[in-house]
């Protein structure tokens, strides 16, 4: 017996049109094309395309779940992913004590992957550097470059050449951080070595492996200027004192090493200001996000996601990574998905969902964010809102950003403690809603459910990066972190505004054209650019977060 979905390239707009098609025939033309998988026809106008499989009715007995047989042959795309790309390789080149070490460790999160910052000579270039804490990505360590020898240096261009003559991408550097301390006031601000690297660089002679210049410990600089408002005649106090010296400091480091920078290396190697004390987050997820823009750029797609996954400080990465994973394959041509037909949109939803948590890669033992119970949240979630409850107007609220960041302090302020259990309002939350068991087909209804699923999933994830990053990243993503984070999203203006803004894209929607531009691609991007939280502002209130204690064991999930 063959079993038939359509997988058609039309959309089923409101003036439908009925079309009979033969089974008798479907089953002939099936035999006589042998392993055909396809069947077409233009019928009354309209194409028609049918996906054909041998099945024996046994296949599938009755009343069996779907997820098991439709959902494992939908492959989520972060495993083909991290199958070529599994760990961000990056080499790091720097004299003993400016700190790579500790740069290393704030930027993917560990304190088990130390480098040669202790004596000239002890770096290993070709030694690969992991860590249990972190899997997605390995580190390559070499000292920086002592004026008038030249075997390290040697050793480093080697090792780079050899490193992008590798077949697989896997094996290949995708990037490279040459690490200096900002010089005092007057001092040489390259060594040779890091010249003639960067002339190397410049003349093509090292491949597209983005190299960027990460000058350390701007902390200082900033203290330098902090003492000479204090020393001068002036009636700030301690909070303007330090606005300002860090703002003269961006301007002395803009006039001492920048500009002496471009005229000594000739070329725009990127570059960034980085310190990993407290305070000064931003410079380090300022470092990430240019990283990742060169990867992608100069690498490839599944290097450039590899490095979102395995980086820790910059939430925008992480965004941009799920959008990268989804334009690869799962969120193109939404309406009419050639990789869904014949699927339940929850075997849709489990790849979506599952590409969208590893790119977060958030700490999480018990799974809570790969269990049926979040999945069944973030269902009833969309279920709510498509149903028609939010605001007549997008603009209606705050701005987007800033209600989701109150809304996160007043839910987390309200109930904060590890008093009781939190409630989620809304009816049989845990329980997965009832259009997720629908067979995907192309209509706006199914339209408006998938695009509001993978916006509300990449924003409720933010929230929870949100509350671990507030906490330093000690508390994992337990059942009570996801439920303040889910709660801090549903009710807060920005989550309307997500709804509206889809409903009126699925409103105006115009089938999608074989080699034309992508709508609701384009339009899901948008929404969620619209929508997330500002990076400087999400660092900047995290201080705005009360504890809000974990307990050590679980709460239960459903405590209605």
């Amino acid at each position: 017996m063959c079993s038939f979905a359509q997988i058609g390239t039309s959309y089923i707009s409101e003036k439908e049109k009925l079309v009979c098609i033969s089974a008798d025939q479907l089953l002939l033309d099936h035999a006589n094309g042998g392993h055909q998988q396809e069947w077409k026809q233009t019928l009354d106008k309209a194409e028609v395309t049918i996906l054909l499989s041998r099945q024996t009715a046994a296949a599938r007995p009755a009343n069996t779940s779907f997820s098991s047989a439709e959902s494992a042959q939908l492959v989520p795309t972060t495993e083909d992913i991290l199958r070529i790309c599994p760990r961000f390789r990056i080499l790091l080149i720097g004299k003993t004590g400016v700190g790579k070490s500790s740069l290393i460790n704030k930027a993917f999160g560990v304190d088990d992957a130390l480098v040669s910052d202790s004596a000239p000579g002890q770096a290993e270039i070709e030694k690969e550097i992991a860590s249990i804490v972190n899997p997605r990505f390995v580190l390559h360590d070499s000292r920086g470059f002592e004026p008038g020898e030249t075997s390290n240096f040697d050793a480093v261009c080697n090792f780079i050449r050899s490193r992008n003559g590798k077949p697989a991408l896997k094996d290949r550097l995708h990037a490279i951080w040459i690490c200096m301390a900002i010089p005092a006031s007057g001092s040489r601000i390259l060594e040779t070595g890091v010249e003639k690297l960067f002339r190397l660089k410049t003349n093509g002679d090292l491949g597209d492996v983005p190299m960027i210049s990460v000058f350390t410990k701007f902390d200082e600089l900033v203290d330098r200027e902090v003492m000479n408002l204090e020393m001068a005649d002036n009636d700030l106090n301690d909070e303007e004192i330090f606005n300002l010296g860090r703002q003269n400091a961006n301007q002395a480091f803009e006039g001492e090493c920048v500009e002496p920078f471009r005229t000594s290396s000739n070329v725009r190697i990127p570059y960034k200001a980085v310190s990993t004390q407290q305070g000064y987050e931003t410079t380090l997820a300022d470092l990430i996000q240019i990283t990742f823009e060169n990867v992608q750029l100069h690498v490839s797609p599944e290097a450039a996601v590899s490095t979102a996954i395995a980086q820790k400080p910059n939430s925008t990465v992480k965004i941009e990574g799920c959008i990268t994973v989804g334009k690869l394959r799962y969120w193109r041509s939404l309406a009419s998905s050639v990789s869904f037909p014949g699927k339940t949109l929850k075997a849709c939803l489990d790849v979506i969902h599952t590409d969208i948590i590893e790119v977060w890669r958030l700490a999480d033992p018990n799974l809570n964010l790969k269990s049926k119970e979040f999945k069944a949240l973030m269902s009833n979630l969309v279920d709510k809102s498509v149903q028609g409850n939010v605001p007549t107007s997008p603009n209606k609220g705050l701005a987007a950003g800033v209600p989701i960041l109150a809304a996160v302090a007043a839910i987390v302020g309200a109930l904060s403690g590890p008093a009781a259990p939190i409630v989620i309002p809304i009816v049989g939350a845990f329980v997965l809603a009832k259009w997720a068991y629908d067979v995907y087909r192309a209509s706006r209804s199914n339209l408006e459910h998938l695009m509001a699923y993978i916006i509300d999933l990449t924003l409720v994830m933010q929230n929870i990066f949100w509350l671990v990053n507030a906490t330093n990243g000690t508390y994992p993503t337990t059942r009570r972190l996801i439920k303040l984070a889910f709660r801090a999203y549903s009710e807060s203006a920005t989550k309307g505004r997500v709804h509206v803004l889809i409903e009126e894209h699925v409103r105006q929607f115009k089938p999608f054209i074989p080699g034309g531009p992508d709508a609701t691609l384009e339009a899901i991007e948008n929404i969620i650019h619209q929508c997330t939280i500002n990076l400087d502002e999400m660092i900047r209130r995290r201080q705005e977060i009360p504890a809000f204690g974990t307990g050590e064991e679980e709460e239960p999930w459903d405590t209605q």
